[in-house]
C-alpha cells in the first residue's frame, strides 16, 4: 500500500470515529427532549458536527489519489495533531474557567463541548496541512524547474563551445575526436564509434566500445544512413548487444554517398528528454557543418 493511501486511511478513518462519537453523543443528550424538539435539538447540535466529521473522511480519500503531496504528509498529519490538541486544550480551559466563575453545572458538558471542539480541530488542522503540503510541492516543484533551467543553461552553452571547436576542425579525425568527446560530456556514455561511409565505403574512424564486433558497427551504421540527417534516435539494441540496451544514433550529413554516423551505446536504458535530445541536435549540426566544410576543402570526406 502507498503511503498515501495509509495516510488517507488514517484521516479517513479518524473522521468515521469523530463522526460516531458524535452520532453517540447526540443520542446521550436527545434523552432530556422529546417530540418535534428532539429532532430540532439532533439536528442543530449534533447533525453540524457528524458532517464536520464526515467531511475528513471525504478528504482522507481525496488524499489517497494526490501523488504529488505524498512525501509532505506526515506534515499533515502533523497540523491535524496540533490543531487537535490546541483546541481541546482551548475548550477545556474556557470549560474550567465557567466553572469556576459561573454556577456549577459546567463540567457536565464537558465531554460533548470537548469532541465538539476536537473535531472542529481536526478538519481545520488537516486543511492547514494540505495547504502548507501545497505549498512544500509549490517550492519543490519551483526549484526542481530552476535546476531544469539551469542545467539546460549550462549544457547550451557547452553546445555553443563544442560549436566553436567543430568549426575550427581541419580534419574528419579532429571532427570525430569532438563527436565522441561531447556526447560522453552530454551523456556520460563512453563506448561510441565514429564511422565514415564514402559510397560503398564503411571507415572506423573512432572506436571507444569494448568487446563489439567491428562489422556490428557498420552494420548500425549503415541502419542509420537510413535516418534523416542530423536527427538524434535511440534505439533498443539486439540480441547481438546484450550489455548495451539502447543504442543513440546520428546521421550528420543529408548526402547518403558521403557522411558520416555516430553510434554510442549506453549500458542502462536511455530515456532522452526533448530538451536534452534538442540540445544533442544541435551539436550533431555543429559537426555537420564542419564535415561538410572539409568535403568542400578535399571534393570528398575522406581521411
Amino acid at each position: 500500500m502507498a503511503q498515501r493511501q495509509q495516510y488517507g486511511l488514517l484521516i479517513a478513518l479518524g473522521g468515521l470515529v469523530l463522526a460516531g462519537v458524535q452520532l453517540i453523543q447526540g443520542v446521550q443528550q436527545l434523552s432530556g427532549f422529546t417530540g418535534t424538539t428532539r429532532a430540532i435539538v439532533f439536528l442543530f447540535e449534533t447533525g453540524p458536527f457528524i458532517i464536520i466529521g464526515l467531511s475528513l473522511t471525504v478528504i482522507g480519500y481525496w488524499v489517497t489519489q494526490q501523488a504529488e503531496y505524498e512525501e509532505f504528509l506526515p506534515r499533515v498529519i502533523a497540523w491535524g495533531t496540533g490543531s487537535i490538541l490546541l483546541f481541546a486544550s482551548v475548550g477545556a480551559l474556557l470549560l474550567f474557567s465557567l466553572e469556576v466563575t459561573v454556577s456549577g453545572g459546567i463540567l457536565a458538558q464537558t465531554p460533548y463541548v470537548v469532541v465538539n471542539l476536537i473535531t472542529v480541530g481536526a478538519v481545520v488542522g488537516v486543511l492547514l496541512g494540505l495547504y502548507d503540503a501545497q505549498s512544500q510541492a509549490r517550492k519543490r516543484d519551483l526549484a526542481a524547474e530552476r535546476d531544469r533551467v539551469e542545467q539546460f543553461a549550462r549544457k547550451a552553452a557547452d553546445v555553443n563551445n563544442y560549436g566553436r571547436e567543430f568549426n575550427r576542425s581541419e580534419s574528419i579525425e579532429e571532427v570525430s575526436a569532438l563527436c565522441i568527446q561531447s556526447v560522453q560530456a552530454f551523456l556520460g556514455l563512453t563506448s561510441m564509434a565514429f564511422v565514415l561511409i564514402d559510397g560503398n565505403t564503411q571507415e572506423v574512424v573512432d572506436d571507444t566500445t569494448v568487446g563489439i564486433d567491428e562489422q556490428e558497427l557498420l552494420r548500425l551504421s549503415d541502419a542509420a544512413t537510413e535516418q534523416e540527417a542530423g536527427a538524434v534516435v535511440v534505439t533498443q539494441a539486439s540480441a547481438k548487444l546484450p550489455d548495451s540496451p539502447s543504442i543513440v544514433t546520428a546521421r550528420l550529413t543529408s548526402d547518403p554517398e558521403q557522411t558520416a554516423v555516430l553510434i554510442a551505446l549506453a549500458d542502462t536504458d536511455l530515456d532522452l528528454n526533448e530538451e536534452d535530445k534538442q540540445l544533442l541536435e544541435l551539436l550533431i549540426s555543429h559537426a555537420s557543418t564542419a564535415l561538410e566544410g572539409i568535403g568542400k576543402q578535399d571534393t570528398k570526406l575522406s581521411i
